[in-house]
């Protein structure tokens, strides 16, 4: 799978059902390739559509399921702003 195919799949928190956004990059270890992170810019609500988007790191470790639409994370609720 290509990164730009991934970057079309929404990310959705298992935990809560709730769509974190979208990837906009990855944490690789650059010796061995090996994908360490996803990082994902969040979907903010339209109050925010001017202001700046933060970014969630996603460790690899966290991803339950790469679909043909979505990705799905396990990942803890408390640390989403």
């Amino acid at each position: 799978m290509l990164l730009s195919e991934m970057e079309l799949k929404e990310v959705i928190n298992v935990v809560d059902g709730v769509i974190i956004g979208f990837i906009v990059d990855l944490e690789i270890e650059p010796n061995s390739g090996q994908i360490f992170a996803i990082f994902i810019q969040q979907r903010l609500g339209l109050g925010n559509f001017f202001g700046k988007r933060e970014c969630v790191r996603i460790p690899w470790d966290q991803i339950v399921k790469i679909g043909e639409n979505v990705i799905i994370v396990n990942y803890p609720v408390k640390n989403l702003i």
